[in-house]
């Protein structure tokens, strides 16, 4: 019945290493390639971290950053937010617009130009996007997580600052962080 079984993929030969075909004896013909030992180790780490922790604090800190970006990209004009804004009726990621940028264009600045990584467009949901308004262009993404720091999200709201410079039309000044802001 065993021998009834044939792998989908096969990759190396395990212990037949010096043939291309995988070997026709038991338990060899099931060995094809390498275990994930280095995944497994991760998740292994992964789970021993959130034991640790406990998600409690891990939640807490990605609110902390979620609000944190929130309240800064709010402060510049020409940013539309979608979403709740309460931190603790959603996820740790936001969703943004800049008046005036198109998504793709912002997040290819702020990867070029800050070193910031977003993800821009639809998403995989371009349903959601009519939902909300945003299509066809989407929205830019951000994600926090518990290693990011204030600096980095502090650092982020700078640069999407720097790029609703370009896009915005109104002319104001905002207050962030104790810097001082002049939109054009």
């Amino acid at each position: 019945l065993e021998r009834n079984i044939t792998p989908i993929l096969m990759g190396g030969t395990g212990s037949r290493s010096e043939f291309e075909e995988q070997p026709d004896f038991m338990p060899d013909c099931y060995e094809s390639g390498t275990m994930n030992t280095g995944g497994i180790a991760g998740l292994g780490g992964g789970v021993n971290f959130v034991l640790k922790k406990g998600i409690e604090e891990i939640r807490a800190r990605e609110e902390q950053l979620t609000s944190l970006f929130i309240e800064g990209i709010t402060s510049i004009p020409g940013i539309r937010v979608y979403g709740c804004r309460d931190r603790c009726d959603r996820i740790p990621v936001v969703s943004f617009t800049v008046d005036g940028v198109d998504p793709g264009e912002a997040a290819l600045e702020l990867d070029e130009q800050f070193d910031i990584l977003s993800r821009p467009g639809l998403h995989c949901a371009p349903s959601a996007h009519k939902t909300i308004g945003s299509y066809p262009l989407g929205t830019i993404r951000f994600s926090f997580g518990y290693f990011n720091t204030d600096g980095q999200v502090h650092s982020a709201v700078d640069a999407v600052y720097q790029i609703s410079k370009r896009g915005c039309p109104l002319r104001s000044v905002i207050k962030y962080g104790g810097t001082i802001y002049e939109t054009h």
